[in-house]
């Protein structure tokens, strides 16, 4: 995800300093116009907007509170923008952090739904949790990653709007998955299936994208990776569990995910999970 972003605001006319583990896609955006720095310490202390687009809340922490870190070396006026899928109290904790040290950084919790495709055409949705000056602030600088910018509140709810996004793709995924495997018991055509299903009552986003993608071509090259929702799952489910919350079908859509990664097809796309069904059903 943070490749095509970060090239689309190279297109855009922004100045882009580049940090990542990713040395492929560093060269990449270099390559775009982009130029390397060491360290976030040494980009805290030289930008004037840092985006950050991690793999899970443990990285966010890394990044933003370790002796090397952003908030320890930013300098006077930076914005922080994290666009990490994560828990809603993580970020929460960030800007509290900030907060309790008294600085002038400001920080804004903004996930993005659209996938790699959505990435590369800039046309995501980026909810974006933080004080409303702030948000008109940054909308410049999302407007090159997106084309849907939704303020959502204060810091934590847009990753947690983003949390009960992707409980619902798994679900709805997992149904999917399910019921193809009985049509194709039934012996039903799968064009005739989804030609039928597309414009009736049991259609869906889901059922409409990745029918004619992923399912009928038996096509589970990753575009969004199985290990990835499975981690967004367990955010919904560790987030539910800390509510006492009633989740009873969440659950057993958490389970079907762990499942398939525990078979070691996290790297797979996540409509994979199809093969769980159809293996685990005769």
């Amino acid at each position: 995800m943070g490749l095509p972003m970060a090239l689309n605001l190279c297109r855009a006319g922004h100045e882009v300093l580049v940090c990542s583990s990713n040395r492929t896609s560093e060269q990449k955006v270099i390559d775009a116009g982009g130029t390397k720095v060491a360290d976030f310490k040494e980009m805290a202390s030289s930008s004037d907007v840092i985006i950050t687009i991690v793999p899970a809340d443990k990285e966010i922490v890394e990044v933003y509170l370790s002796e090397d870190g952003i908030i320890n070396n930013a300098k006077d006026g930076l914005i922080c923008i994290d666009m990490t899928t994560a828990k809603g109290s993580t970020k929460q904790m960030i800007a509290n952090e900030i907060d309790k040290k008294a600085i002038n950084i400001k920080f804004a919790d903004a996930p993005v739904s659209g996938g790699v495709p959505g990435a590369e055409a800039g046309t995501l949705t980026i909810m974006v949790g933080c004080d409303k000056d702030l948000f008109d602030n940054i909308t410049d600088v999302l407007s090159a990653m997106g084309k849907k910018l939704i303020h959502t509140g204060e810091v934590g709810s847009a990753s947690n709007i983003k949390m009960l996004n992707q409980m619902l793709g798994a679900a709805n995924t997992a149904i999917v998955c399910e019921v193809l495997n009985i049509s194709r018991k039934l012996g039903i055509d799968d064009n005739i299936m989804y030609d039928v299903i597309k414009d009736s009552s049991g259609s869906s986003f889901v059922f409409n994208s990745y029918m004619p993608t992923r399912h009928i071509p038996h096509d589970y090259t990753a575009s969004f990776k199985l290990a990835l929702m499975n981690k967004d799952v367990g955010i919904f489910k560790e987030t539910a569990d800390e509510l006492k919350g009633f989740t009873p079908i969440s659950n057993l859509v958490s389970q079907v995910y762990q499942a398939m990664v525990n078979r070691g097809h996290g790297e797979k796309d996540f409509n994979c999970i199809y093969e769980w069904f159809s293996e685990n059903q005769k």
